[in-house]
């Protein structure tokens, strides 16, 4: 796959693409159908699948919220798109430039001059250009004009219980801790991922390690508990995690303490993945350490069985 990072001035080479519009944030199983759908015909129609995507997403440009929006990073949806075999993800900076650019002049300017499209495939709700005035039925009133085909995909639900694949309603329920009901409509499960940091030594003195995640820019999930399974170097292991301000120590900032079953390496300044599995409980504050380990054993106990059931 080929990544191209362009502003609304910059110059694009390639032409004639079967072009998908959206954030894709996520990635989820609506998306992913939608991306097939999009490669199997680039392939009949001998085209480059594209994918067209706004960094930062527009609600963030106009909202100044970069912390707490995003699903996943653009670094874990590249993968997602190298795995669905897209040709082209190009991500355009969204500036006050594009922001100004009336719907009509987006189609002309950044669509057909810029990027050359041969066909162009959004959702049923698709809105572009200032003040998001451009809609799906602009989109087929220029394409005579432009010489383009244009795909209107609908809803997609899911089977089991007709419910719409849709980002907004992945990040409410991270933000709620229904992470079955994530995992479900990602079709995989959702993680925090980075380097492992120093805490303060203190779960250690109850024969409880932990490692410890700075959470990223990314949507946060609920306060709290969770049954977890953590990726090392592609090795899993089962785990039990607390996200949260740890308020029994008077903690202030936001972090991510992952214990790991059965696992005894040094990963300090290492790369760990935490999969959230479900939640257990929400945060508390206990009157001393020594009722705080008291619950952690209850955890541990709560978790082990959760795994070995699963």
């Amino acid at each position: 796959m080929k990544i191209f990072r362009i502003n609304s001035t910059s110059s694009f080479i390639e032409s004639g693409l079967n072009l998908a519009i959206g954030n894709f944030d996520g990635v989820h199983i609506g998306h992913q159908a939608v991306i097939k759908k999009l490669v199997q015909e680039s392939k009949k129609i001998n085209s480059h699948s594209a994918i067209l995507s706004f960094m930062p997403h527009p609600r963030q440009y106009f909202t100044n919220n970069y912390d707490d929006f995003n699903i996943i990073d653009e670094n874990e949806k590249i993968d997602l798109f190298k795995n669905l075999k897209i040709d082209y993800y190009i991500s355009l900076k969204f500036d006050s430039i594009l922001a100004s650019l009336s719907p009509e002049k987006f189609i002309q300017d950044i669509l057909v001059n810029k990027l050359k499209v041969n066909n162009i495939t959004v959702g049923y709700d698709f809105k572009f250009g200032k003040d998001r005035k451009g809609n799906t039925d602009l989109l087929k009133k220029m394409a005579s004009k432009y010489n383009y085909k244009v795909s209107i995909i609908n809803q997609i639900k899911s089977k089991k219980d007709d419910s719409i694949y849709s980002s907004s309603l992945i990040r409410k329920k991270i933000e709620d801790g229904d992470f079955k009901g994530v995992s479900l409509m990602l079709g995989r499960n959702w993680s925090i991922k980075g380097k492992v940091v120093h805490g303060d030594k203190r779960a250690s003195k109850i024969n409880f390690p932990t490692a410890n995640i700075i959470p990223t820019k990314l949507i946060k999930p609920k306060k709290g508990v969770y049954a977890i399974k953590a990726r090392y170097l592609n090795n899993f292991y089962n785990g039990i995690a607390n996200f949260g301000i740890r308020p029994t120590i008077e903690g202030k900032k936001l972090l991510l303490e992952a214990h790991l079953f059965e696992f005894n390496q040094n990963i300090y300044s290492k790369d760990l993945t935490v999969e959230f599995l479900t939640f257990i409980r929400g945060e508390k504050k206990f009157n001393d350490f020594a009722s705080l380990s008291k619950q952690i054993q209850k955890d541990i106990q709560i978790v082990k069985k959760y795994h070995l059931e699963k």
